[in-house]
């Protein structure tokens, strides 16, 4: 395959862009060609010719295009100028740098990860054999030789001898395992804060971080200090104080969803089939085969039954009725409504496959 050399350097235009300044909502698929929509429901583009329009991140969708029978991943800018990057896959920009990966060994999947920026300009060599996205700066790497997190120079910030792996920085810790595979938090010196002991964690947001022990959630602080029992078998990240946790129905096994506060109080019944967590003060809920929005004491906040639907934000939420489906306002109403021959959309806002 030829690849263009100079990253970004070369752009190639192949559609044409009808508002460009307009922020993208969704992108679906009719047939074979792609519709790239504003939260207006005006096209962005012309109907797009492409395999597949992954996501969009910092001015830059990512897109599976074709050549002579030949599939390669690209960057299709605002205007519709894209570039080809020089690797067998990419992955969206964040903070200002995408992620390169190579596949150097088809067998053993083994592959090499470096970095770009919005320039083109490769920032990391494709040295690494793992690492995370940048996030606060930094971004966990390995090689044989060394592991650590790097700077957007390529520099090494934090460095140890380990066998451990790490995970992206989040309110100023990271995870990162020991050679027994038990997770703690180290800061941004470095230092061990929270002392390897779980089995899995997630990242803090709103000052706590789930944990899992012996295949249970749980919440702990900064400090290390538990602040909800893990005693749930799933879990969500908390919202605004509250948190979608679920247990087994005694009779199915399937999830049964409640609500808890950061107090690890139970405000809602665990009731729900299935959920999508709260924003903009709200959550969608599955309950009888139907989904509905509540607020975060169970409240039913929309008079609307959907077939299906998803979190808020900015507003709009994705939901599918038996009239029509789209993009609704916190009314129920649906303000941007696709074609139902739609066989694929993606919600770019969060880079979901909503359907």
């Amino acid at each position: 395959m030829i690849r263009v050399k100079i990253l970004f350097a070369i752009l190639v235009y192949l559609f044409i862009s009808i508002n460009a300044i307009s922020k993208p909502l969704a992108a679906y698929r009719v047939d074979s060609l792609w519709y790239i929509i504003d939260e207006e429901g005006r096209g962005l583009f012309n109907p797009l010719k492409l395999n597949v329009v992954a996501g969009y991140s910092e001015g830059f969708y990512k897109i599976m295009a074709e050549s002579e029978g030949y599939k390669f991943w690209a960057f299709m800018n605002d205007s519709g100028a894209i570039a080809v990057p020089l690797a067998d896959d990419i992955r969206l920009f964040n903070e200002g740098m995408s992620m390169l990966i190579d596949v150097v060994d088809q067998e053993t999947e083994m592959r090499l990860y470096g970095f770009i920026d919005k320039n083109g300009k490769m920032a990391v060599q494709k040295n690494y054999l793992d690492a995370t996205d940048f996030s606060e700066g930094l971004a966990w790497v390995m090689n044989r030789e060394e592991r650590g997190y790097i700077n957007k120079n390529g520099k090494f910030v934090i460095k140890w001898d380990t066998t451990g792996f790490g995970s992206v920085f989040s309110e100023g810790l990271a995870a990162i395992s020991d050679t027994s595979d038990r997770f703690g938090f180290i800061d941004k010196t470095g230092n061990l804060v929270i002392d390897y002991q779980f089995d899995e964690v997630t990242r803090f947001i709103e000052g706590v971080a789930r944990v899992n022990i012996l295949s249970k959630w749980g919440f702990i602080d900064k400090s290390g200090k538990v602040v909800v029992d893990p005693k749930y078998d799933f879990s969500y990240d908390f919202v605004d104080g509250f948190c979608f946790v679920g247990i087994p129905d005694p009779e199915t096994l399937n999830p049964l969803w409640g609500v808890i506060n950061k107090g690890g109080g139970e405000v809602v019944d665990f009731q729900y089939s299935d959920v999508r967590n709260f924003s903009e003060g709200i959550g969608a809920v599955k309950f009888n085969e139907k989904w509905k929005y509540i607020d975060y004491f169970g409240n039913q906040v929309i008079n609307k039954l959907f077939n299906n639907c998803d979190s808020f934000k900015d507003g709009l939420a994705w939901a599918e009725s038996d009239e029509n489906i789209g993009f609704i306002n916190p009314f129920g109403e649906f303000e941007v409504i696709l074609p139902k021959e739609a066989e694929l959309v993606i919600d770019l806002r969060i880079n979901k496959k909503v359907k």
